[in-house]
């Protein structure tokens, strides 16, 4: 058993990070008249429940209950803060009132203390470190390498009858944050990440209850294969920096360009935790997105049918050319209502859980320190209120351009909010775009709507196999 504690899995909680208050147990709990909930004595049994479907068991604490509840889980106090104010207040007004919850100390174990785990003091000197490679005057270069990327790889499908939709993806966006932003080839690694990936993916979030980290060192196979796969990921990362230094190549137009010449000022254990940050949320989520949008245009062919109009009439495709990150922005309307909508109903991040580190008031409810608070996008996103018949998948619904004007701030927030919005939004958001057009422009994918397989990110379950049409 590894016992190195520089590696993410056994690595402990850095002392610069703010003292966590001690939950609230059941026993502790007094209540609260604006926060209705379940009976406290059923919190074993709901436990049980939220493991097994946690979106669909928050999506029926939000029904039954309103948009703002409590309900224990291993007997300490979770409040659901469902409302667009609630999650605005969380996020961005008094953000500075909460810490990471739930799930990132598990995610900790695989990524480390990069930018979508770390915490104050550290994360926002990193953030600033890691803002460079994605100011938007760097997106025309990124989209000349990806719209290669695209071309390359769905080549490929011209030979094919059937493609597994899900690893197509995968294998995609890993290259394309690979050439991108580590800039290098990612094929030897892709086999690798995408097995130690689904592990590190599906422990994280089974996992993550208060209580179970016990197990983590107890050499039982579940928790084992946990930290294999870790230490896997980081192997791969290192190996990553490891070729970049060897080469003696001096480049400042990505980002591990950027990160190494900043050795000394931040650590090489610092730069790794980044690059497998990156690994995950920069080609998982997307992933995830395109196998959910193409699955869905499957069972739409009217709009299916709408986006291959836009593909047939954008210049930069029949032309043949590489697009600017603005004409693909002007020519991808329908492709972006895709995408809206996609992330709406599987959103890749779908719930954010927080800890209070000090009391405070959220929405007209007085939130104790040491609570758990989720919010989530899979709940918030489903309000009726704001999204008629929401769960109709319904890319209409942003084509007028004032829909989106209508939302309150935090009644859509795929990508996060704050100081923690995601860093790659607009990278993600034209790789996207760019995927679904070019497809759409020789491709016709068709295949049975998968299920959901909710993780630390929202998946579809399986490989999604699709048959594949020429136009």
């Amino acid at each position: 058993m590894s016992t190195d504690t520089t590696r993410p899995y056994l690595a402990p909680r850095p002392q610069e990070y703010g003292q966590i208050p001690n939950p609230i147990f059941r026993k502790e709990w007094v209540g609260d008249k604006k926060l209705p909930g379940p009976n406290p004595l059923l919190s074993d049994l709901l436990t049980a429940t939220f493991m097994v479907n946690t979106p669909k068991f928050l999506l029926k604490m939000q029904e039954k209950y309103g948009s703002n509840c409590s309900f224990f889980l291993s007997r300490r106090l979770f409040i659901g803060l469902f409302s667009p104010a609630a999650v605005y207040e969380v996020t961005v007004a008094q953000q500075h009132k909460f810490v990471k919850g739930v799930g990132f100390a598990r995610m900790r174990k695989v990524l480390g203390e990069g930018l979508l785990t770390n915490e104050e003091p550290i994360h926002l000197a990193h953030r600033r470190m890691m803002q460079p490679p994605f100011h938007h005057g760097n997106l025309d270069s990124y989209v000349a390498i990806m719209h290669n990327l695209v071309l390359e790889h769905t080549n490929h499908w011209r030979s094919k009858s059937t493609i597994e939709l899900a690893p197509e993806m995968m294998a995609l966006t890993l290259e394309i944050v690979s050439r991108c932003l580590f800039g290098l080839d990612s094929h030897q690694y892709t086999q690798a990440i995408a097995e130690s990936m689904e592990v590190a993916i599906d422990r994280i979030e089974r996992t993550m209850l208060p209580g179970l980290e016990r197990f983590d060192n107890s050499g039982i196979k579940y928790f084992k294969e946990f930290e294999i796969a870790s230490d896997r990921l980081v192997d791969i990362a290192e190996s990553i920096i490891s070729k970049r230094i060897e080469s003696n190549e001096k480049r400042d137009d990505d980002l591990l360009g950027i990160l190494l010449q900043m050795r000394g000022a931040i650590s090489t254990e610092h730069i790794r935790d980044e690059v497998l940050t990156l690994i995950l949320s920069g080609h998982e989520t997307t992933a995830n997105v395109m196998s959910w949008a193409f699955s869905y245009l499957s069972k739409n062919p009217d709009v299916r049918k709408q986006l291959e109009q836009e593909a047939d009439n954008a210049d930069w495709i029949t032309q043949n050319r590489t697009p600017s990150y603005q004409e693909l922005e002007d020519s991808s309307k329908v492709a972006s209502a895709i995408l809206q909508e996609t992330m709406r109903l599987a959103p890749p991040v779908w719930v954010a859980p927080r800890i209070a580190t000090q009391d405070c008031e959220i929405d007209g409810v007085n939130i104790p320190a040491g609570a758990h608070v989720l919010v989530s996008q899979y709940v918030t996103h489903r309000n009726g209120k704001y999204f008629p018949n929401p769960n109709q998948w319904n890319p209409a619904r942003w084509l007028d351009e004032n829909f989106e004007k209508s939302l309150p701030r935090g009644a859509y927030f795929p990508f996060g909010g704050g100081s923690r919005k995601c860093l790659g939004e607009y990278f993600a958001i034209a790789e996207a775009r760019l995927i679904l057009l070019m497809v759409a422009k020789n491709f016709r994918l068709n295949g049975d709507f998968p299920k959901a397989q909710p993780r630390a990110t929202y998946r579809p379950k399986g490989a999604v196999i699709n048959k594949v049409e020429l136009r």
